[in-house]
C-alpha cells in the first residue's frame, strides 16, 4: 500500500500516535494527531500462508513481523518534517497459536484457519465442553489456542503438526509482536480470549483450562489492560520502524474490537456487522452472565473497561456473494439478510438495544444488498467506507494512554 496523507493538516511541531494492526492477510497503520485526523497511512504486501496436505494454515511469525515493520515504516515516511510519535499499539489477529521454543525460537503460526486439529473439541465429553464454555465464554471450537495446543501435544496423534522441539511459551500474534517491539512478553483480554484458556470473567488465565491444555499458566504471555503501557519501544525495533527508541508501546487487542473501537461501537446494544469474506456479527454489552448467553455468541472482554462483546460468525457469506452469479445475485442477497436477522433473533437480548447496525467490509459495495439487509432486520444500516479500522483502534489507545482528550464526533 502507498503511504496516504491527508492534505490541509497541519502537522509541523506536533505528536501524533502510530495505530498498527496485523491481520491475517496483510498489516496496515495509522498516523493519527491529537485532532483525530489520520495524517499518514502505511500498508504491507500480503503475508504468505502454508498450506499442507492434512489442512494445516501456517505463517512464518519472522514474516508477520517484517509485514508489521513495513506497515508502519511506510506511514512514519508519509509524515512532515519535526512531528514525533508519542506512542504506538496494536491491533493483532486472534486464535493463531506460535510455540516458542526454550532456544527462544518462534518458526511457525498455527493459524486460526488450521483445520489439523477439529477432533479435539469434538471428542470432549458434554461436561468438558460445557466448563470450557462456562469459564472461557467460548463455545468448544476449533482454531484457537485450546484446541490447537492440545492437538499439537498429542503423543504419536497428530504427527504432521507436532512440534519437535520442547515449547517454553505459548505465545499468539499479539504477544510475539509485543515482544519484537519491547523485548517483553504481553497479551490483553481481548487477543486472550482466542487461546480459550482466559477466565472470561476475571480476566486471568484459568488454572482449569490450562490443565486441559496439559501446559502450565506460567507458558502463557501475563495479561495487560488495553490501553496500558507494555513497555518501551526497543532498539532494534526502533531502528526497523524509524522511531525514536523509548517511544511507549500501548497494550492494544483483538482487531476485531479495536476495529469495534475505531468505529464507535463501544456502549452496550451498539451492533457491527464484519462483512469480508467471513461475515461477523458483534453486539457489545456489559452483561457477563454466561448461563443467559445464547449458544451462539461468544463472550470477548472489549478493549474497553466494563464492557464486553458478543459475537457470532455467520460463515463465508462474503466468499458465496463472490462466487453467485449475477442472476442469481438477489437470491444470495435475500440470503445474508435472512442469516443475520436469524443471528439477531439468536442473540436475544444481547441485541436487543441497538436500532442501528454499523457495517463494514467487502459487503457494503453491494447497495441493493445494504437496503435488502435494513429491510429484512427492520433497522437502519449505517455503512462504514473501507479503512484501516483496527489500527485506527488502536490508535485511540495510544491516544487514551496519554491522556490526549478524545475528539469530539470521531468515531
Amino acid at each position: 500500500m502507498t503511504p496516504v496523507r491527508r492534505t490541509g493538516v497541519d502537522q509541523a511541531g506536533g505528536h501524533v500516535v502510530l495505530g498498527l494492526d496485523a491481520g491475517t492477510t496483510s498489516a496496515k497503520a495509522v498516523v493519527v494527531d491529537r485532532a483525530g485526523e489520520i495524517l499518514a497511512t502505511g500498508g504491507s504486501d500480503p503475508i504468505a500462508v502454508r498450506a499442507t496436505p492434512d489442512g494445516g494454515r501456517e505463517q512464518d511469525p519472522e514474516e508477520i513481523w517484517q509485514a508489521l515493520a513495513t506497515a508502519g515504516r511506510r506511514a512514519v515516511r508519509g509524515l512532515g518534517p519535526g512531528v514525533g510519535v508519542a506512542a504506538l499499539a496494536v491491533a493483532a489477529q486472534s486464535g493463531s497459536v506460535i510455540p516458542v521454543t526454550v532456544e527462544g525460537r518462534a518458526e511457525r503460526a498455527i493459524t486460526w484457519m488450521d483445520t489439523r486439529f477439529q477432533s479435539v473439541p469434538e471428542n470432549w465429553s458434554a461436561g468438558v465442553a460445557a466448563r470450557v464454555r462456562a469459564v472461557s465464554g467460548w463455545m468448544p471450537t476449533p482454531g484457537v489456542g485450546l484446541s490447537t495446543i492440545v492437538g499439537l501435544q498429542a503423543p504419536g496423534t497428530r504427527q504432521p503438526g507436532a512440534d519437535p522441539a520442547p515449547v517454553s511459551r505459548w505465545a499468539s500474534v499479539d504477544d510475539y509482536l509485543v515482544f519484537r517491539l519491547t523485548g517483553q512478553w504481553a497479551t490483553n483480554p481481548s487477543n486472550a480470549a482466542g487461546m480459550q484458556l482466559m477466565d472470561v470473567t476475571t480476566r486471568t488465565w484459568s488454572e482449569e483450562l490450562c490443565s486441559l491444555a496439559g501446559i502450565d499458566g506460567g507458558q502463557l504471555s501475563p495479561i495487560l489492560e488495553s490501553g496500558s503501557t507494555a513497555g518501551e519501544l526497543a532498539g532494534e525495533a526502533a531502528a526497523v520502524l524509524g522511531l525514536d527508541a523509548g517511544t511507549p508501546v500501548v497494550v492494544g487487542g483483538h482487531d476485531q474490537a479495536c476495529a469495534a473501537l475505531g468505529l464507535g461501537v463501544v456502549d452496550p446494544g451498539d451492533l457491527f456487522l464484519s462483512a469480508g469474506t467471513a461475515w461477523v456479527l458483534t453486539a457489545v454489552t456489559d452483561r457477563t452472565d454466561l448461563a443467559s448467553l445464547p449458544p451462539s455468541l461468544n463472550l470477548s472482554p472489549h478493549v474497553l473497561g466494563g464492557v464486553w462483546t458478543a459475537s457470532e460468525n455467520l460463515g463465508g457469506l462474503g466468499a458465496m456473494l463472490a462466487e453467485t452469479p449475477q442472476a442469481r445475485i438477489q437470491e444470495a442477497f435475500e440470503k445474508c439478510g435472512l442469516k443475520v436477522r436469524q443471528a439477531l433473533e439468536g442473540a436475544g437480548e444481547f441485541a436487543a438495544g441497538g436500532d442501528e447496525l454499523v457495517m463494514v467490509g467487502g459487503g457494503i459495495r453491494f447497495s441493493e444488498l445494504v437496503d435488502v439487509l435494513a429491510k429484512v432486520i427492520d433497522r437502519t444500516v449505517v455503512t462504514r467506507p473501507e479503512a484501516a479500522w483496527p489500527a485506527l483502534g488502536a490508535a485511540r489507545l495510544a491516544e487514551a494512554a496519554l491522556g490526549w482528550t478524545p475528539h469530539e464526533g470521531a468515531p
